[in-house]
């Protein structure tokens, strides 16, 4: 295309200059005219689809089915001593500066003793299903089957029939509730 820019311009306009600066100088013009505009477009593309790519990974929530799903349990002073599944964990019990994690091993339940507080370890838990029902008990409340109310009070009951039933003591009867009702759409509390 320079090329025959220079052509026209020697052969028909009578340019005087060299036919080399002619064809240098319409080199540099159609360099300018041809690659600017395309080179504008083609950073204006690669900036539409970086912030169509930053829009998707704003959006990402990483599926469950993605993530192993653990819970990792720290000591006081911070050292990760026991980690397991969420669908795995039943309760923690509070045994004074020790919490007891009731979990299922291979279909039977088991318990590991971990050196912290039940309050600490609450604070971990807020916003989930693991939720606090009385001062000594943490739940995971996918795992509780029935809430029974019997003369003592509330008692939650386990999918498993090897756990003992926990209390729920009536400053958590609300939370418990609450959650409970995001199970079912009705619930018969008398």
């Amino acid at each position: 295309m320079a090329l025959t820019y220079a052509l026209f311009e020697k052969l028909f306009l009578k340019d005087i200059r060299l036919f080399s600066d002619l064809v240098r100088n319409s080199s540099r013009n159609t360099a300018l005219v041809l690659l600017l505009p395309y080179s504008i477009l083609w950073l204006y593309f690669s900036w539409m689809d970086k912030k169509d790519q930053i829009e998707r990974l704003a959006d990402f929530q990483p599926s469950s089915d993605n993530t192993r799903n653990m819970i990792p349990f720290y000591d006081e002073k911070g050292i990760l001593k026991f980690s397991i599944k969420k669908e795995n964990l039943l309760y923690l019990e509070s045994a004074e500066n020790y919490v007891n994690i009731c979990y299922l091993n291979k279909g039977k339940v088991s318990k590991y003793l971990l050196r912290d507080t039940l309050k600490k370890i609450e604070e971990t838990f807020s916003g989930t299903e693991i939720i606090r029902c009385h001062r000594s008990y943490i739940v995971n409340f996918e795992k509780v089957k029935v809430i029974r109310k019997d003369r003592d009070g509330l008692k939650l009951e386990f999918d498993n029939p090897s756990v003992t039933d926990i209390p729920v003591s009536k400053t958590y009867v609300n939370s418990v509730m609450q959650t409970f009702s995001k199970y079912c759409q009705t619930v018969d509390v008398s």
